[in-house]
């Protein structure tokens, strides 16, 4: 990876939120490899918590093994391979363990993934845990929600407008661990010098628009500042919910070190 013409400027703060009991996200990310997850739990009995968990560890696992025992330059459609059959696998360990213990049945969790390669990033994900681009004062969110109310809307059979809010957004089509298969969504994007990668739960999307994201992206390029501004908005518009937020910034390489 040391190809990698870019430096990277990351943090990442998950918060309990303002009801919740326990902690259903779970980040992590891998500094030498370039690789950033996040995931969000669901199911009783901290099971959610336990699949969101064993997720990233999972990933995490098995990049570092990748990279570890493959020296050679990896080209970018064959990591992006790779970041499907990782997906794909750490899918199956979770449907494992969830026939392993009565409380664990059916536990699942959303995913989302980042691996800068060259002048490429490859992201993946499943579920509604969402990857933004803020670039050149622009926001673009990269990824589409596995969402029941997204189904419905492609099928041309509900169009939400403020009269007529969607009552079950948060029903999801696809998670990690729920069946034993899954199908990962997988992108490569071009990398720009002073990018700004955000990866979040739901929540912070659940209740903070993407117009209010994109305000806060646009007073400061500090990913520390932007993760705790926009955990703190959720917070203050009443999020029920964990709040997680992923921050990865773009910056040119010093080559004076």
């Amino acid at each position: 990876m040391s190809d990698f013409p870019f430096e990277l400027t990351s943090y990442g703060l998950s918060d309990i939120g303002l009801v919740r009991p326990n902690n259903e996200d779970v980040w992590s990310s891998l500094q030498e490899s370039k690789f950033f997850a996040l995931a969000d739990g669901m199911g009783g009995h901290n099971a959610g918590e336990v699949a969101a968990k064993e997720a990233v560890l999972f990933l995490c696992s098995s990049i570092k093994e990748f990279f570890t025992s493959n020296k050679e330059r990896w080209e970018t459609l064959d990591l992006c391979t790779f970041t499907r059959l990782w997906i794909e696998n750490a899918n199956n360990w979770i449907y494992h363990l969830g026939k392993q213990k009565k409380e664990y049945q059916g536990m699942g969790t959303t995913l989302c993934t980042l691996l800068f390669q060259r002048r490429s990033l490859i992201y993946g994900h499943v579920g509604d845990s969402r990857i933004y681009r803020f670039r050149k004062q622009r926001l673009d969110l990269l990824t589409i929600d596995h969402s029941l109310k997204n189904e419905l809307i492609s099928q041309g059979k509900f169009q939400e407008s403020n009269d007529r809010p969607f009552l079950h957004r948060n029903i999801l089509t696809r998670a990690i661990g729920t069946h034993g298969n899954v199908e990962a969504e997988i992108q490569i994007a071009p990398v720009n010098k002073d990018d700004l990668y955000l990866m979040c739960s739901d929540g912070l999307t659940d209740y903070v628009s993407d117009k209010e994201i994109y305000s806060v992206l646009s007073k400061t390029k500090d990913p520390r500042k932007v993760t705790k501004m926009l955990i703190e908005t959720a917070k203050e518009k009443g999020s029920v919910d964990n709040i997680t937020i992923v921050n990865v910034r773009v910056n040119e390489k010093d080559l004076s070190r």
